[in-house]
């Protein structure tokens, strides 16, 4: 769950990089180019460490369900990346001060994550942060939860547990990663039995 207050691996000759196909389901209304520049920059992370990611046509939908912008026939995604409105982030009732989460089966790695798109944006707007930039590193964060074994944050990198968003971090410029040992932990997941 993301709270607030490396360099890619080649893959060997003849072996495909593992990869992940994820699709957002968008109830918030996100300016398609932030989503867009978004999904790039978690591309560039998930690439760090050797991971091919493929994103799925974005689905815009009303808090009631229904498309508002048509995707086309549905391919089944491996994750899915839901940004909700206020009050679908109300009715959730997650816990204060988080503005992501991921839904983790009983029995094993889950498929989909949450982002609070109103939450992050007031964060943002507070603390000069751009958008893009903090829903990346939320995107990031959670499908790296569905990517990794419970207790996965670190005290550093993309799956750092508490994140700070003052604006003396110059967020915008660092290349947040996953740590070399994620990397080595999110590739077998994905090159094994996904």
């Amino acid at each position: 769950m993301a709270m607030l207050t490396s360099t890619a691996h080649a893959a060997d000759e003849g072996t495909a990089r593992p990869s992940v196909t994820l699709r957002v389901d968008d109830y918030a209304s996100v300016d398609a180019g932030q989503l867009a520049r978004a999904q790039e920059s978690v591309t560039q992370m998930y690439a760090r460490i050797g991971v091919q990611t493929t994103w799925l046509q974005a689905r815009r939908l009303s808090p009631q369900g229904s498309d508002i912008q048509s995707a086309g026939p549905l391919a089944v995604p491996d994750l899915t990346v839901i940004v909700l409105d206020r009050d679908m982030t109300t009715r959730m009732a997650p816990p204060r001060h988080a503005v992501g989460l991921a839904a983790h089966a009983g029995s094993g790695q889950g498929r989909i994550a949450y982002v609070f798109f109103e939450r992050l944006r007031t964060i943002t707007l507070r603390c000069n942060v751009s958008n893009v930039t903090a829903l990346s590193l939320v995107i990031a964060h959670e499908t790296g939860h569905l990517l990794l074994p419970p207790g996965a944050h670190s005290d550093v990198g993309v799956m750092r547990g508490h994140w700070d968003f003052t604006p003396s971090r110059d967020l915008h410029r660092q290349q947040i990663s996953f740590t070399p040992a994620q990397g080595l932990q999110i590739r077998r997941l994905l090159g094994g039995h996904w």
